[in-house]
């Protein structure tokens, strides 16, 4: 989706110009990091020259040490003596790029205090509503930049509005599926392992387990729906509350605590049956329930801000009022007992997914942002 008349331009075989540097002051492999890296991916798969420059030290240096073109080469200041560095280090590290593609407001800050040093476009995403707000230094942050990169169609709508922001030009960026999140069929031999009954109904989640996540929600509207079985995916201080809720509720028989799962993730969405989306996580593009419709899993999703871009309700999944645990346990029910609509819906989303979130069409959309500005 493209706004402000940014159009996209199809990559060719090799696109040499322009030149891109992204920045992400993460050094996780999750949400607006895991976002970045798969922009930076899907634009280098189109022939574009383009530099990643991250924080060492945890599980996001593990997957891109070996890689030339990712750099280690932001760290998390602690005085003002790291923060001049830090400054430096940036402004020297963006000599001669056309673009600086940053991505959460640390780094948005460093680009901004090495602005003198750097004559690059400057382009924004926004991986979470927080990060559009008219306080003084998002107002300060906002004035060195060029152009918005951004999660979803809410978002556009929020930019479009404020008037902090001016008339910057705002691309809503789709999602690009790794080529694992596809139907593989191989969900009963991952039954068997979990110790649930091939024959049973089966409704997934995924999350970090904290509060605020709705997998609290998720187990209610469970114990509302007797024999139907659950998966919740994911690790976090939350878990043996949760697992006690489950107890309380007497579901904890029927409910599966795989813990955090990467490697092999797309064959517990195949051992689902209908995947559940409760509440926003860390980057509100929503990545989970793109994941699952790869997979052909329909999406009973809380109708978030957002969710519409992914869920079309009625073909793909169903929507329900957020927080609503009774909503949600509707719908459980009806989708549990209906095999046929399950089918179509997860053909339906499969679809949609190998045709609409992939690297090319990603790089695509913001191509047409980046040439716009360069030009």
């Amino acid at each position: 989706m493209l706004a402000r008349g940014v159009a996209a331009r199809p990559p060719s075989g090799h696109d040499a110009s322009v030149r891109v540097l992204h920045l992400v002051a993460a050094d996780r492999w999750t949400g607006a990091a895991a976002t970045a890296l798969q922009l930076a991916e899907a634009l280098r798969a189109a022939g574009v020259e383009c530099h990643f420059a991250y924080r060492p030290g945890r599980n996001l240096e593990q997957r891109l040490s070996a890689l030339p073109w990712c750099r280690p080469a932001l760290v998390k200041e602690r005085t003002p003596g790291q923060l001049r560095a830090a400054v430096h280090r940036v402004g020297s590290l963006a000599q001669g790029f056309d673009v600086l593609h940053v991505h959460l407001p640390h780094d948005h800050a460093l680009l901004r205090l090495a602005r003198p040093r750097v004559a690059g476009a400057v382009v924004r995403s926004v991986h979470d509503p927080g990060h559009l707000r008219a306080d003084l230094f998002h107002r300060w942050l906002f004035r060195g930049t060029h152009a918005l990169a951004l999660s979803n169609s809410a978002l556009l709508e929020r930019s479009q509005r404020d008037a902090v922001l001016g008339p910057l030009p705002a691309t809503v960026l789709p999602i690009a599926l790794e080529p694992r999140f596809r139907p593989t069929g191989d969900g009963g031999a991952v039954r068997a392992r979990l110790g649930i009954p091939a024959d049973a109904v089966v409704v997934g989640t995924i999350g970090k387990l904290v509060r605020g996540r709705g997998h609290d929600l998720y187990l209610r509207a469970l114990a509302a729906t007797p024999g139907v079985w659950g998966i919740l995916i994911g690790k976090g201080p939350f878990l043996s509350g949760l697992q006690r809720l489950a107890a309380r509720l007497g579901v904890a028989d029927r409910v599966v605590f795989p813990g955090y799962v990467e490697d092999g993730l797309e064959s517990l969405y195949a051992a689902m049956d209908l995947f559940v989306f409760p509440a926003a996580g860390s980057d509100h593009a929503h990545r989970a329930i793109a994941e699952a419709a790869g997979c052909g899993v329909p999406t009973l999703a809380a109708d978030l801000p957002g969710v519409r871009d992914l869920v079309e309700a009625g073909r793909t999944g169903a929507l329900y009022p957020a927080a609503d645990a009774a909503a949600l346990a509707v719908l459980i029910r009806d989708w549990a007992a209906d095999l046929p609509r399950r089918h179509a819906a997860g053909d339906a989303a499969a679809q949609r997914a190998t045709h609409s979130w992939t690297p090319a069409r990603l790089a695509a959309a913001t191509l047409g942002l980046y040439h716009a500005l360069v030009r």
